[in-house]
């Protein structure tokens, strides 16, 4: 297992690697141990993972898998989304209501379907729930990054049209939901989340957050997913000290 590791995948290695970087490294230093993340720089195409390989649950965060797998459907079959299935996806994204995650889920074909969407987005280590329990299938923070790389820039998996409709959903989430990834960034920024809470049965909170962000000169998705929390206060608040590390580390050179 890899604590901080920086791949290239085009552009310039940095100096330091992101997680290693002390403001970053400052912001983990009281994490817990079962915290992971993932960064992708758009700007040098430097992907930076923190504890890569570990698999957490996904909660609410599978909400934007279900959604791009739809639309990927409705590609296929050359027609936008109905009506009714918008107005599906707007609350399980915005609001994040679970019911209508539920409907979405069973509509397209459950695990199946978001499982055969994610090997065509490049996902390898997402395990959709088979039985049907969708917050508890599993991810890891390079896949999530995978994922919102797929919803975020131009692709040839989703289409600029359906890219669009899901970031803007994920700009448009309710004010009590808006935290994790988000915080630090430079207001006017464009920001696009979805985040994710479960209490665990073996004690706990999985408390997870996604996003892609641009602005002042940063142009980036970012996936930290963390179980190891005692409360849902305390997993959000490591996740947004984290962010805000990332977002002063990113800034571009003067």
């Amino acid at each position: 297992m890899t604590r901080a590791t920086t791949t290239t995948t085009a552009g310039t290695q940095p100096a330091v690697p992101l997680f290693s970087a002390p403001p970053v490294a400052a912001a983990l230093a009281n994490a817990s141990d079962d915290l992971t993340a993932a960064v992708y720089d758009e700007e040098t195409g430097v992907t930076s993972l923190y504890r890569s390989g570990v698999a957490e649950d996904t909660a609410s965060i599978m909400k934007v898998d279900i959604l791009a797998t739809m639309l990927a459907q409705s590609q296929a079959q050359g027609t936008g989304l109905s009506e009714a299935q918008q107005d599906l996806a707007q609350p399980m994204i915005e609001q994040s209501n679970d019911d209508d995650a539920q409907d979405l889920w069973d509509a397209e074909g459950g695990a199946t379907a978001v499982g055969g969407f994610d090997r065509s987005a490049g996902l390898t280590q997402t395990t959709p729930d088979a039985a049907g329990y969708w917050g508890l299938s599993t991810t890891t923070a390079l896949d999530q990054v995978e994922l919102l790389k797929v919803v975020a820039f131009p692709n040839n998996v989703l289409t600029d049209a359906s890219r669009a409709y899901e970031l803007g959903l994920m700009s448009n989430v309710d004010a009590d939901q808006s935290w994790g990834v988000s915080a630090g960034v430079a207001p006017g920024s464009t920001i696009a989340i979805k985040n994710g809470w479960l209490p665990l049965d073996s004690g706990g909170w999985q408390i997870n957050s996604i996003g892609y962000i641009n602005g002042d000169g940063r142009n980036y998705v970012i996936a930290v997913l963390s179980s190891g929390n005692a409360t849902e206060a305390q997993g959000i608040d490591t996740i947004e000290s984290l962010s805000t590390a990332v977002w002063q580390e990113l800034a571009p050179a003067p």
